[in-house]
């Protein structure tokens, strides 16, 4: 009885990275990975895998994902090829659905993403010298831009105000892989603008562009069946030969290459000013203290009240105070980690805050191993500096 042998070769690997954490990718766990980000191909993405005979497989580890492909047969360089022919126009798509809503605070994102936008990442990236096994999807090769990587969205029903008359037949949606096109579907003249109307149901996902006689206005990404969905992200990778060398998944000749790509997607960790409020009850040391003071002696015992770091790096200052509470706010933004450790450390010591008074007499310790700040929330009300509040009472 003949042996039928189906071979599915590795297509790319992607992988999204956190800095915040210390593994890179997620919360430390013991059994299985929690993700913050939920990646899944778009309903086009998973019948053309179906037509195509690829896999899309998720994995946790990496935050990310791995396609198959079938191949059959190698070419002359021993190189696998593909059973299913590929051509320029074809590209994978996937959402990304958010988990964790502290990821918006522990990363550096914009604390409010513009309304109606969403982040978008592609490989159609221009970095030779970007490594096949680190392929920043991002336009910055350092990591994701909030403000950069994000693209504005619609769902099938496109409207845009344009200041000027025009007629249907000048306001033309482009999609920009594969070319299609979609006149307006109305134009409501008032004055001197435009109410324009489009029906985008007959174009696939992606990437548009607004033409009024062939003039760019407007560039946004189509939905498609995911409209209605929470989207926090795209991802598309354009599977096109003509791609630069480094981010190309596939060759003129249909081959693989053996060094395959693994694209990344990085967040980046947000610094942000730790501010220490210190709230003094009427029975603190501290406060019963200050009591018998003068007021010189008073201003004197308050300017030599110290949050310090075992990390010298680290320093903090005296914002302002009261009687009965105290405010220390860091000289500079403090990378938000998932478990804060000391750089010069070989055992991974942590990193220590610690209330000191009469720093530079009879330096006392108040009260050591001061809390870290919470993910849940913080503080960007005065921007562009945004502070983590730590409450403790005294």
């Amino acid at each position: 009885m003949a042996t039928l042998t189906v071979k599915y070769s590795q297509l790319l690997t992607l992988s999204v990275m956190q800095q915040f954490y210390r593994n890179g990718i997620c919360a430390a766990y013991t059994t299985a990975p929690k993700l913050d980000f939920t990646i899944l191909p778009t309903d086009e993405c998973l019948a053309f895998l179906k037509a195509k005979n690829m896999v899309f497989k998720s994995t946790d580890t990496t935050g990310g994902f791995t396609i198959m492909a079938r191949t059959l047969g190698t070419n002359l360089s021993g190189n696998p090829l593909l059973k299913s022919r590929i051509t320029n126009t074809d590209k994978l798509t996937f959402f990304m659905l958010l988990n964790n809503p502290n990821a918006v605070n522990f990363d550096l994102l914009p604390t409010q993403l513009a309304a109606g936008n969403i982040y978008y990442f592609s490989n159609q990236v221009v970095d030779n010298a970007a490594l096949r096994t680190n392929l920043h999807l991002s336009k910055n090769k350092l990591g994701v831009d909030g403000n950069n990587d994000q693209v504005k969205k619609t769902d099938v029903n496109y409207k845009y105000s344009f200041a000027g008359v025009v007629t249907t037949a000048q306001a033309v949606v482009k999609h920009l892989l594969t070319g299609l096109t979609v006149n307006a579907a109305s134009v409501i003249v008032q004055g001197t603008n435009s109410i324009l109307t489009f029906n985008l149901s007959a174009l696939p996902s992606g990437r548009c562009q607004l033409l009024i006689s062939n003039v760019l206005i407007d560039t946004f990404y189509f939905l498609g069946t995911m409209a209605s969905q929470p989207v926090f992200g795209v991802i598309e990778l354009n599977l096109a030969a003509t791609l630069p060398a480094n981010y190309r998944i596939i060759e003129t000749d249909q081959s693989l290459l053996p060094t395959r790509p693994n694209y990344t997607v990085l967040f980046k960790n947000r610094p942000t000013f730790w501010r220490y409020n210190i709230q003094l009850q009427t029975t603190s040391p501290i406060y019963l203290e200050m009591a018998k003071l003068t007021p010189a002696q008073k201003t004197d015992y308050i300017n030599q009240l110290s949050i310090t770091c075992n990390d010298a790096s680290i320093k903090f200052k005296l914002a302002s105070n009261t009687d009965l509470s105290f405010v220390f706010v860091s000289l500079a933004g403090i990378p938000l980690q998932e478990k804060y450790v000391l750089s010069s450390s070989a055992t991974g010591a942590p990193l220590v805050f610690t209330l000191y008074k009469h720093i530079t007499t009879n330096k006392t310790e108040v009260k050591s191993n001061l809390a870290y700040p919470s993910t849940g929330i913080i503080n960007a009300s005065n921007p562009p500096a945004i502070y983590s509040d730590i409450f403790i009472s005294l």
